[in-house]
């Protein structure tokens, strides 16, 4: 319950960063906010100050704002109908905008005390950290009844040593596990400050599940200096950006394949690469016991996710938006706004079906 309610905050302050972008981007290119909603309906409280209508709203899932015009062909004064192209793409850019920073300023503040290693190809090779912590083997989650919960070990516990050989991955650990299946093996282990060696039988060749029972990542981090730390976080921004929307691309084009896999028993490469609220509420649960570092780099990673998608041209989503009012200057034919709305509330419904098919994905992969 609580990684639900740290994940619903968390979720939450993205999305109102989001649309606080849109806020101010609008207020200062002339067009009216009507209203800043907290939450989403039905209203619990609400209070206008200085034309917009502040309100607080029952469903705790971050938040909305309601532009005057939007919905509607309103060419009024300060209506959003109304402005130019250039101004409606400056707004419905603005929340990407936002997440981005977001992500960045996560990004430069980890950066300047310990970044976790996210990989070669998120670590900009042209700068030199001025630390970098030596890659370990930690453990995010034992499995009950397992042969290492037998042994006592714990979530949080470091892997140091399997027989003898030292091990810094989960690569390494998954295979000498798999090579040893049935057999005794020592593990040295670190729990705190302590360094302890362990010896436990593994399960046979046979076992439907690990043969040690864990789920193992490695981790490190680099440090940088203050001056190279804003170099290294805006590469590590767009590269994150740059993966997600070839990710979520990926997702789309592997469709087909996700929903007949609905009816095997293994899970699509597309759909092991991708999590949904499930599969966010296990992560988070997997690296809170690593630090708020990862809790941190976990939010960076979710606010440059909101960012890529929504920065695509589909409905509903504020690409889509502007790629309905490109599509409107290009042809010189404006949409009815039954036809716009209706438009949006499809792509609104596939999304869900989306979010959903990935769902029953993870219930698989964690269950």
């Amino acid at each position: 319950m609580l990684t639900i309610i740290v994940i619903l905050f968390l979720f939450s302050s993205l999305v109102l960063l989001h649309e606080y972008g849109h806020f101010v981007v609008a207020r200062r290119n002339g067009v009216d906010v009507e209203e800043f909603g907290f939450g989403f309906p039905p209203k619990l409280y609400g209070r206008k100050y200085k034309g917009v209508l502040y309100s607080f709203n029952l469903l705790p899932l971050g938040g909305f704002v309601r532009l005057k015009g939007e919905d509607a062909n309103d060419m009024s004064k300060g209506s959003f109908a109304a402005s130019s192209l250039s101004v409606k793409a400056k707004i419905l850019l603005a929340g990407v905008g936002m997440n981005l920073l977001t992500a960045f300023v996560i990004f430069y503040a980890l950066c300047v005390t310990g970044i976790p290693g996210l990989g070669k190809q998120f670590e900009p090779s042209f700068l030199k950290p001025t630390y970098a912590q030596n890659k370990q083997l930690i453990l995010s989650e034992v499995e009950k009844n397992s042969p290492a919960e037998g042994a006592g070990l714990k979530r949080g516990d470091y892997v140091l040593a399997f027989n003898g050989a030292t091990i810094a991955t989960d690569v390494q650990l998954h295979d000498l596990t798999k090579a040893n299946a049935g057999k005794e093996v020592a593990l040295t282990v670190r729990h705190g400050d302590n360094i302890k060696d362990i010896k436990l039988t593994l399960r046979p060749a046979s076992a439907k599940s690990g043969f040690l029972g864990v789920v193992s990542q490695q981790v490190y981090k680099l440090r940088y200096d203050p001056l190279q730390a804003v170099v290294a976080a805006a590469y590590v921004t767009l590269a994150l950006l740059l993966a997600t929307i070839v990710g979520v691309l990926q997702l789309f084009i592997a469709l087909p394949a996700l929903i007949i896999g609905l009816f095997s028993p293994s899970v699509p490469a597309a759909a092991a690469a991708a999590s949904g609220p499930v599969g966010i509420v296990f992560i988070l649960k997997s690296i809170s016991s690593l630090g708020w570092a990862y809790v941190l780099l976990f939010m960076a990673n979710i606010s440059v996710a909101l960012a890529a998608f929504n920065a695509l041209p589909l409905p509903a989503l504020d690409g889509g938006r502007l790629f309905v009012s490109v599509m409107q200057r290009v042809t010189k034919r404006n949409w009815k706004p039954e036809t716009e709305a209706k438009y949006h509330a499809i792509g609104f419904i596939a999304l869900i079906g989306l979010m959903i098919l990935i769902s029953v994905y993870d219930v698989r992969k964690y269950f």
